[in-house]
């Protein structure tokens, strides 16, 4: 709040108190004083522990974006070599330039590699926060000593479960320096203190090099008990006020816990009282009041009111800021339900018929582009719920093994399909010896590399667009993938270059305003890569074309089988036979002759697809389209179904509340019955809040063939169900 703000509120106060006991002679002055330090004092208040929310979640922000860092470092780690360790540690303070020391220790072997000058030394695997790490948690310690002052270590275990830890060094006055950016009236400032009451951030730089803690020092002092009472209080966790003198000066301290921080911390928001508006108003009283008796109860009352408008403001503003979170999460979720239930219907129905070997040639191809298209859209809709993912820090990897042709052909199909009918050609540059098998996450590795060549189709509208794959093999089973997409289209501008990689961007947009685009691609594609612990460049002439450079860390599988010349010379002659088209036709699906299972869907083509796809399995389906049918079927107990699909957003009750009354019943069945979420709402934690619902499983839509075999396989009892009694 600027003086200028301020002189105006003190001003107007107590121009309202002056004309207001002019008018007014009724009360007395003890009386009107009263009422004003009691609606100011709960003003006061009410201030400062919206500040305190304010300021929990930026400190809550930071500690959430270091830890989200740590992860980071960690998966690079994971998919390096530990000879490699010194060089990536060396690389990410540079890139994290906020860690002055990045150490990898064992518990067994001491330090293992080490990078920055306050690196951590083996015999912090002593110190109580540190060894919480060793049973899997990620923890933030309290200020510890080290060289010439204080530092906070941020330590989490490596994914691998070798017993190595990762420790991370801040500087001490790391926090300081975050809260010192907030001033409270002239002087009052934010604290922080551990769980034993050491403060740990302050803007006085000495009291968090020596670790002041005040309960110990009133042990000694008297006059520190006040002050120690209240620091009692907020490291016990409570939320709320308090009030101390401190060098003569009575002041006004709002506490609450740091959300984030497992390891007890607490901040507090401290105000000299004589710096607030109250000793203005209490000095215009006085004067006022030697008048009027009476002036004090009404002015009192529209001051405060004018004093607490801006805080009320900023209170308001934090309203805003949660309502508008709570629109987008609603809006995704919306988003996601309505696109992906036709999409079910598009692609459940083409891998149906995929199936069939004995259509005619020209008739598959045409299911395969339908397929793939569907496949397109629902990359559209998934770079969406990614952001939400990515913002979540919830985006995580699921590598299995995969067939390198295979997704290559996957590829290849599907941008073919971009192509349309411009001038472009198509080149393919595939190295032979990439091997066939591979472990990482595929679906990652598509999305990867068809956001580049998306990009270039985009923009390219004649010419040719070139994608070349090779790989390095590196210690063990671990290689290199390296790739690059080059195109001749419009290019990039040189000024554009810094913004080509964020969100909800499409750089030099009055040239490109015909073309479509989320702007989220390259965006997600960054963090993907990064997160595989690989890079990407970009090398542009304007006018001339863009070239995109990419390199990603995969496993091997079987080093003595690679592509081929036979394999890449009909890739890249787009003639090579992909198996997928008839990988379900192979699938192995057990008889299940005698069960029967119960599909609930609002949208009857959804019913169609689930009963089709779960009929391969020689399976009784029986179908609702209301959630209130199912209830009803369930509670009646005939017939008895081993497994209940429940679609989640259906109109007068959803699949959640019909879910929670079927566990309500009076019955076994109804308590034990496997029921397994079909849901279009695929946004980021949805599947452990169906868990958490009563649903034994999660199934999102389009259904995956191959993930409802999981599913099947392991929740479709063999025999037919019981009614237990």
């Amino acid at each position: 709040m600027s003086i200028r703000t301020r002189m105006s509120i003190r001003f107007r106060a107590i121009l309202v108190i002056i004309i207001t006991n002019l008018l007014i002679i009724l009360f007395s002055v003890s009386a009107g004083t009263r009422f004003v330090r009691n609606n100011i004092k709960k003003s006061q208040e009410t201030d400062l522990m919206v500040v305190a929310d304010i300021a929990d979640h930026f400190i809550s922000s930071e500690i959430n974006l270091l830890k989200y860092k740590t992860l980071m470092i960690i998966h690079v780690l994971t998919e390096s070599m530990e000879a490699e360790w010194p060089v990536i540690l060396a690389s990410q303070k540079n890139i994290y330039p906020e860690f002055v020391g990045l150490a990898v220790l064992d518990a067994d072997k001491g330090l293992v590699a080490s990078a920055g000058e306050l690196a951590a030394t083996p015999d912090i695997l002593e110190d109580k926060y540190i060894k919480q790490v060793f049973s899997g948690k990620t923890a933030l310690s309290s200020t510890l000593p080290s060289g010439a002052g204080m530092v906070f270590y941020l330590a989490a275990p490596l994914l691998d479960e070798s017993g190595k830890v990762l420790i991370l060094t801040l500087p001490g006055m790391y926090f300081s320096q975050l809260v010192s950016t907030f001033v409270i009236w002239q002087s009052g400032h934010i604290f922080i203190d551990d769980e034993e009451g050491h403060i740990i951030a302050n803007v006085r730089e000495n009291w968090v090099q020596s670790r002041t803690n005040f309960i110990k020092m009133a042990e000694t002092d008297e006059q520190y008990k006040e002050i120690a009472s209240v620091i009692k209080r907020i490291i016990n966790g409570e939320t709320g006020v308090g009030y101390f003198s401190m060098a003569g000066v009575p002041r006004l301290c709002a506490f609450r816990p740091v959300t984030m921080s497992e390891e007890g911390w607490c901040l507090g928001v401290v105000a000299p009282l004589p710096e607030s508006q109250s000793s203005n108003i209490d000095r215009g009283l006085f004067v006022v009041g030697l008048v009027g008796l009476a002036l004090s109860l009404i002015a009192a009352v529209i001051a405060s009111n004018s004093i607490k408008k801006p805080f009320e403001e900023i209170a308001a503003l934090k309203e805003t800021a949660e309502l508008n979170s709570s629109y987008k999460s609603n809006f995704l979720a919306n988003m996601s339900h309505e696109m992906r239930t036709p999409l079910n219907v598009v692609v459940g129905l083409t891998d149906l018929r995929m199936e069939d070997v004995k259509l005619p040639f020209e008739v598959q191809e045409d299911i395969r582009k339908i397929n793939a298209a569907g496949e397109l859209l629902l990359g559209i809709v998934n770079d969406v719920l990614d952001i939400s993912k990515i913002e979540a820090g919830k985006l995580e990897l699921m590598p299995v093994e995969y067939n390198t042709a295979s997704l290559l052909n996957d590829i290849i199909t599907l941008n073919m399909i971009r192509i349309e009918s411009k001038p472009i050609k198509f080149k393919l540059e595939i190295s032979e010896s990439i091997p066939n098998l591979l472990y990482g996450d595929e679906l990652r590795v598509k999305q990867i590399f068809n956001n580049l060549l998306s990009n270039a189709f985009k923009y390219t509208k004649e010419g040719a667009v070139t994608f070349r794959v090779d790989c390095t093999c590196g210690d063990g089973n671990a290689i290199l993938i390296s790739a690059s997409v080059s195109d001749t289209g419009i290019g990039i501008r040189q000024e554009d270059m810094k913004n080509l990689f964020s969100e909800y961007n499409q750089v030099d947009t009055k040239a490109n305003r015909k073309i479509e685009g989320t702007g989220l691609g390259l965006s997600i594609t960054k963090k993907l890569v990064e997160i595989m612990g690989g890079e990407i460049t970009v090398e542009s002439i304007y006018g001339v074309g863009t070239s995109f450079h990419v390199s990603i860390r995969q496993s091997t599988v079987d080093d003595s089988s690679t592509l081929g010349r036979e394999i890449v010379q009909n890739l890249s002659s787009f003639r090579y036979v992909d198996d997928k088209q008839h990988a379900s036709a192979k699938l192995v699906r057990p008889d299940l002759s005698g069960t029967r299972v119960l599909v609930v869907d609002d949208f009857p083509t959804n019913l169609d697809v689930a009963a089709g796809m779960l009929r391969k399995y020689k399976i009784h389906v029986d179908c609702a389209s209301s959630a209130q049918a199912a209830i009803s079927l369930i509670r009646a107990g005939k017939p008895v179904y081993n497994t209940v699909f429940m679609d989640h957003m259906m109109p007068g009750m959803d699949g959640i509340e019909a879910t929670q009354i079927i566990r309500s019943l009076d019955s076994e069945y109804a308590r034990t019955v496997p029921i397994i979420s079909l849901t279009a709402n695929a946004l980021v934690g949805n599947e452990q809040m169906f868990l958490e619902k009563g649903f034994n499983a999660f199934l999102s839509k389009p259904i995956n063939i191959f993930k409802l075999d999981s599913i099947v396989k392991r929740w479709v009892r063999n025999k037919p169900r019981q009614i237990g009694i």
